[in-house]
C-alpha cells in the first residue's frame, strides 16, 4: 500500500535531507582513498587497514535496533542531531590519532553513530515527506560514498594530509547536526523497551520477507559495488573501463531510490516496484556470471543498478505497515539484515575471486534474489 503523504517536500526540506544522508555515506567510504598512506604512516598492512572499514559496518549494524527506542521517544530527527555529535568527536580523534589503536577505537565509535543516524534519517525522512523522501535519503548516502572516494582521490592527488579526510567527515558530520532536518511536532506511537521492540521484530513474519529482499538489493549492492571491479578485471575488461562500469551501477541505484519511492506514493504496485525489480536483479546477477562483452556487461550493470534501487523505499513504507506500533525498531531490523548479508557475503566473495570463481558468488546472489522476489511477493497482505 503506497504511502498516505501528498505533500511534495520543499527543496529545502530535500537538501537538508540529503546533508544527512550524505553525512553518514562520506563516513563508510572515507578510508578506501588513503588506506596505502594510512599503512605506511603506521606500519601496518592493508589487511589491518581494512578493519578500520569492517569495524564502523559491525558497530553501524549493532547499534540500529538498540536506536530504535530513543528514537520513539524523542523523535527519529533529534536522534540523528545527537548521533552526529558522537560522529564528529570520534572523526576530530581520529584525525590526531597518535596509534593506530586509537584510529581503530574511533571508527568503533563512529559506527555506533551511524547506526542511530541512519534508522532515525530513514523513519524521519519517511514521516516528512514518505516514501519519496525515503528514496531522497537512500540516494544520497550512496552519492556520499562516491564523494569520499572523489574527494579523498583529490587530497592524495594534491599531497595533502591524510588528517584532512577526518576533518571533513567531522565537518560533514556537525552540518548535519546543525543544519539537518527536525521532527514534525505530531503524537509518536507507543515507546516500549528493548523487549519490546525485539519480540515485535523477531516475530513478525513480514519483517523477515521484506528483510530478505533487501538484503537481495542493498545488501547485494554492497557486495557488488565493492567486487564488481576486481571481478570484471579478471575477464577482458579494462580497470579504467571496469571502474567506469562499477560507478555506473551505484550512480543509477542513487537515481533511481527516490524515483522508485516517487513510483510507489503515486500508486504503482508492490509487486512492479519490489518483486519484479528483485527478479530482474536476479537474472542480471546470474547473466553477470556467463562472462560478457563489455559493453553488454555495462548495460546489464546499469539495469541491475536500478533493479537494486527501486524497491528501497517501498520496503520501509511496508515495514512500518508490518509493525506499526514500533516503527523505528521494524526500520532498524530490516535495514540492519541487509547490512549482516553484506558482512558475511563479501568476503566469501572475496575468497572465491581469489579462487577465480567468483562467478558462482554472483550467481548465489542471483539465485537469493529470484527467492526473495517470490517470498516477498505480498509480505503485508491486506
Amino acid at each position: 500500500m503506497p504511502t498516505t503523504t501528498t505533500d511534495r517536500p520543499s527543496w529545502g526540506l530535500i537538501a537538508r535531507v540529503c546533508l544527512i544522508a550524505i553525512g553518514i555515506g562520506y563516513n563508510f567510504a572515507l578510508i578506501g582513498p588513503i588506506a596505502r598512506t594510512l599503512s605506511d604512516q603506521f606500519g601496518v598492512s592493508l589487511g589491518m587497514i581494512g578493519l578500520l572499514t569492517t569495524g564502523v559496518l559491525i558497530t553501524h549494524a549493532l547499534s540500529q535496533l538498540p536506536a530504535a527506542v530513543p528514537a520513539q521517544k524523542v523523535g527519529p530527527l533529534k536522534l540523528v542531531r545527537y548521533a552526529f555529535i558522537l560522529v564528529a568527536i570520534a572523526n576530530l580523534l581520529g584525525a590526531i590519532s597518535p596509534v593506530f589503536w586509537l584510529l581503530v577505537a574511533t571508527r568503533l565509535i563512529v559506527g555506533i553513530g551511524t547506526g542511530p543516524v541512519f534508522v532515525g534519517g530513514l523513519d524521519g525522512s519517511r514521516r516528512l515527506g514518505g516514501a519519496f523522501l525515503a528514496g531522497v535519503f537512500g540516494g544520497a548516502a550512496t552519492f556520499g560514498l562516491g564523494l569520499a572516494l572523489v574527494m579523498g582521490a583529490a587530497f592524495e592527488a594534491f599531497g595533502w594530509s591524510w588528517h584532512l579526510t577526518f576533518v571533513v567527515a567531522a565537518a560533514f558530520a556537525l552540518a548535519a547536526a546543525v543544519f539537518g532536518p527536525k521532527d514534525k511536532d505530531e503524537p509518536r506511537p507507543q515507546t516500549g523497551n528493548v523487549v519490546d521492540h525485539l519480540g515485535a521484530v523477531l516475530r513478525s513474519g513480514p519483517l523477515w520477507r521484506l528483510a530478505l529482499i533487501h538484503s537481495a538489493t542493498f545488501g547485494a549492492s554492497l557486495v557488488v559495488g565493492a567486487w564488481i571491479v576486481v571481478y570484471f578485471r579478471e575477464g577482458a575488461i579494462t580497470g579504467f573501463l571496469a571502474g567506469a562500469i562499477g560507478f555506473s551501477l551505484l550512480a543509477m541505484t542513487a537515481i533511481f531510490r527516490p524515483i522508485g519511492g516517487a513510483l510507489f506514493a503515486r500508486g504503482i504496485s508492490w509487486r512492479v516496484i519490489g518483486p519484479a525489480a528483485v527478479l530482474t536483479c536476479g537474472v542480471g546477477l546470474g547473466v553477470l556470471s556467463i562472462g560478457l562483452p563489455s559493453w553488454l556487461a555495462a548495460l546489464v550493470s546499469l539495469v541491475i543498478g536500478v533493479s537494486f534501487a527501486l524497491p528501497f523505499s517501498a520496503i520501509f513504507v511496508l515495514t512500518v505497515k508490518a509493525e506499526p506500533r514500533y516503527p523505528a525498531a521494524g526500520i532498524a531490523f530490516v535495514n540492519m539484515t541487509g547490512g549482516v548479508f553484506a558482512l558475511i557475503i563479501t568476503p566469501i566473495a572475496g575468497i572465491l575471486l581469489d579462487h577465480g570463481v567468483g562467478w558462482i558468488a554472483f550467481t548465489g546472489m542471483g539465485v537469493i534474489a529470484v527467492i526473495a522476489a517470490w517470498v516477498a511477493r505480498d509480505p503485508v497482505p491486506d
